[in-house]
């Protein structure tokens, strides 16, 4: 099996272990933060606590998706998960627009420069200022998944000429992409963007899905060829654990159990237990997982949707 980019070097994609395909070990800085302080993740101490708490629950991998120019700290990850038996995999690319003031270098730059930068973070590392500096300055760490994003029910000019440029990164990294959705929506026009653009399906994974739970606008994606990734669990302000598990029960009765895979994205301090929060990077491993089978989810297709598949999606 090909290998996995990792904060610490390339692994063989059977080393995962229990993967949790979507999270946020550290934010800081970035319009996010500083239009809700509760998105800050920015305490190296608090975060290694709770990593240490997810690998003491099972987990084996983690997906850090805090992409460019957001907050983002590639020294940090490996400060965080330094010495500790559990691999971090982190992200280039971009996120929605609308998280890009206008002096950001996406509004300037053409395809082609940005196609430069994003390639050069999976292929020799990941630059520690987001090359936001005069000088480069790199990590040893090379991303190993590209992110791309979008925005509620539109698509806009600069989130169209990202996820271009991401699909022409992934396929001369031969790097995965893995994608925002606003609420679930526009997942299908992302698919097609970068089906486009030559990315083969494989290499496609569309994020948020569950934020509109409705299997029958799922299954229109998946016949793209494409992943979904499912990251809205336990989260009762948007909808309860069981929309999840039923979305997976009606697609894998489908044949599309080796086409999902699920993440936390805990994506705010008040999520994090080490930060005073709840219910924490454990929970997915310690509960949920266990939890699967009084749904109806079989221990193979939990197997499959932690384990299995993401190896495949992220090895190049």
């Amino acid at each position: 099996m090909a290998t996995v980019n990792t904060v610490w070097g390339e692994v063989s994609a059977s080393e995962l272990g229990f993967v949790d395909f979507h999270n946020h070990l550290w934010k800081e800085g970035g319009l996010e933060c500083l239009e809700d302080h509760d998105f800050a993740i920015d305490d190296i101490a608090k975060s290694r606590k709770e990593l240490e708490s997810f690998v003491q629950a099972g987990g084996g991998a983690m997906v850090d998706m805090q992409c460019m120019g957001i907050g983002r700290g590639i020294e940090q990850l490996r400060a965080i998960s330094k010495g500790l038996k559990v691999h971090v995999i982190a992200a280039t690319g971009f996120h929605k627009g609308s998280f890009y003031d206008k002096t950001h270098f996406v509004h300037r730059y053409d395809p082609d420069q940005i196609l430069e930068l994003v390639s050069s973070e999976v292929l020799e590392g990941v630059e520690k200022g987001d090359f936001f500096g005069p000088f480069i300055d790199r990590s040893e760490a090379k991303a190993g998944v590209i992110k791309c994003g979008s925005s509620y029910y539109k698509i806009t000019a600069l989130e169209e000429k990202l996820i271009r440029v991401n699909a022409r990164a992934s396929k001369k990294t031969g790097c995965p992409i893995s994608t925002h959705t606003q609420m679930g929506t526009m997942g299908l026009e992302q698919a097609q963007i970068l089906k486009s653009e030559g990315v083969e399906p494989e290499k496609i994974c569309i994020g948020h899905m569950d934020r509109d739970p409705d299997h029958v606008y799922h299954e229109r994606v998946l016949k793209e060829g494409v992943y979904l990734q499912y990251d809205c669990i336990a989260r009762i302000k948007y909808h309860p654990v069981i929309d999840t598990m039923e979305l997976i029960k009606k697609l894998a009765d489908k044949g599309y159990g080796d086409r999902i895979m699920i993440g936390g994205d805990w994506g705010r301090a008040s999520y994090l237990k080490a930060y005073g929060g709840s219910p924490g990077m454990e929970f997915i491993p310690k509960t949920l997982a266990k939890q699967m089978p009084e749904y109806g989810i079989s221990d193979t297709l939990i197997n499959k949707i932690f384990v299995e598949n993401p190896a495949r999606f992220l090895a190049f």
